[in-house]
């Protein structure tokens, strides 16, 4: 089935080639012939509690987050992407004040989400933003020029950004899969053949090494450099930014590639549904996705430990359960199969049984044991950590306002929670995690901004579902607001 897909999509690629053609934070207007923008002051404030969506807030929210991990607080230090000399390749190492700090490379993964987030901020500045615009074609450059691999195919894990020197050569999944992501969301705003072109010749790689030719709808781990070894476990990390990508390269492509890009969706989502998620046992109205699986896909049974809870471990995967829910629901409202919603409820059901705390609404487990319950042993039991808690709010909002699910109370309350306790009001962004004690919630002991793991990408998802929702669907949100 993906060599015929293959096939297919090879001649499409060629086709598709030859046709494309008032808040408090503040930051100064740029005039549209300024080269590079001032520094950003922020003050913090929350959005009008009166608003189920407060659009205006979130819009300037948005664009000041994403010129303080640009540039910092003085324009010249962030990721370094406002610097006159900026080659493409982000800083992802960044101190409370967004000073950068330590010499560790930067991945695919942040380079990805970096470029992602100057897309959407683009779009919510479209008049003033060519800022943003200018850091995407920058950033995709680098992308294309330094982490691919042009000889064997895919993208390498990680790279030095200042001397482009290849640190980690092995080609995982997860680095791969988010380069498709990156390439499609560019293409939407820079209107560039080449970055379309690029994202189908990664969905080639794709189809050609990652999927697993067994389980029609499985996408391996990672291999080392060449493809000879697969290297790490099956996982649903790899899967969900997968079918994300997916839906992302759907919105633009033409007619002659959506049909095709149609059946791959249909495929993953049946996988989702069919293989890797599984009723909570005792249960028919709720469960989970494991975050490991054995080589025939079914749920890890290895008994969790910290050292393995990434490579093996037994446990269900609760930030991911909301993601999936969302991205199911996200696909259905672009004219796919309902009966995948069914799937979609039952996701979410599991996690506000077992996984949200009631005092603050946030998610505090971001893992969970099979049942439910809390992993022994798992030493995050009391910190609620920053990507589980936008991945929740994003869902919740939209089931809200899609689904009409009765979850708008629940969206309101864990809004209020990040923007309270998660963010930084002193200096914008986000910590990234908050320890629940017995006095209540407590500011994180780590202060920094950014690593190569963390970007604000997850934040800046959060945003734009905000806006596209305020856009899409104004009655059903004053609704809400009366209810």
């Amino acid at each position: 089935m993906h060599s015929s897909l293959l096939v297919k999509l090879t001649a499409l690629v060629l086709c598709a080639i030859l046709l494309v053609a008032g808040s408090s934070v503040g930051v100064t207007t740029l005039d549209a012939a300024t080269p590079a923008p001032i520094p950003v002051t922020f003050t913090f404030s929350m959005p009008d509690p009166s608003l189920m969506i407060d659009a205006q807030w979130y819009r300037q929210r948005l664009i000041v987050e994403t010129d303080l991990w640009n540039g910092g607080l003085d324009g010249k230090s962030g990721m370094g992407a406002y610097d006159p000399d900026f080659n493409g390749c982000f800083n992802p190492n960044l101190d409370r004040q967004w000073r950068t700090f330590g010499g560790a490379p930067v991945t695919v993964i942040f380079q990805s989400r970096a470029i992602y987030m100057n897309v959407e901020a683009y779009r919510a500045d479209p008049d003033q933003g060519q800022r943003f615009l200018e850091v995407v074609n920058k950033g995709v450059d680098c992308l294309l020029n330094h982490f691919r691999d042009s000889d064997k195919g895919g993208f390498f894990w990680a790279i030095h950004p200042q001397t482009f020197e290849v640190t980690e050569n092995q080609k995982q999944g997860y680095g791969n899969v988010h380069p498709l992501f990156a390439l499609a969301q560019a293409y939407e705003v820079t209107s560039n053949p080449d970055h379309l072109a690029e994202a189908l010749e990664q969905i080639k790689v794709l189809q050609d090494k990652f999927l697993d030719p067994q389980y029609p709808g499985g996408i391996r781990p990672g291999f080392n450099t060449d493809f000879s070894e697969i290297e790490g476990v099956n996982n649903v990390d790899t899967f969900t930014h997968y079918f994300e990508a997916l839906l992302a390269l759907y919105d633009v492509a033409g007619d002659a590639l959506r049909s095709e890009l149609e059946k791959m969706i249909t495929l993953e989502a049946e996988f989702l549904i069919n293989q890797l998620y599984t009723d909570q046992e005792g249960f028919t109205d709720r469960g989970y996705v494991a975050y490991n699986y054995d080589l025939e896909w079914n749920p890890s049974q290895e008994p969790y430990t910290r050292q393995s809870q990434w490579s093996g471990a037994k446990q269900a995967s609760t930030g991911h359960n909301v993601e999936l829910a969302y991205l199911l629901s996200r696909a259905v409202e672009r004219g796919f199969d309902t009966g995948w919603l069914d799937t979609a409820a039952k996701l979410l059901k599991f996690c506000q049984e077992y996984a949200m705390d009631a005092r603050y609404g946030g998610m505090i487990y971001e893992v969970s044991d099979y049942d439910g319950s809390p992993l022994e042993g798992n030493p995050d039991n009391t910190f609620f950590v920053w990507w589980a808690q936008l991945e929740t709010a994003r869902a919740l909002m939209h089931f809200a306002i899609v689904r009409d699910w009765n979850t708008d109370a629940a969206f309101k309350q864990i809004e209020a929670f990040i923007l309270e306790y998660f963010t930084d009001h002193q200096y914008g962004g986000l910590y990234a995690n908050i320890e629940l004690t017995a006095s209540g919630a407590s500011t994180t002991r780590d202060l920094s901004k950014g690593n190569i793991w963390k970007a604000n990408y997850h934040f800046t998802m959060f945003m734009r579902e905000a806006l596209r929702l305020a856009e899409a669907y104004p009655d059903r949100i004053k609704e809400l607001v009366i209810r």
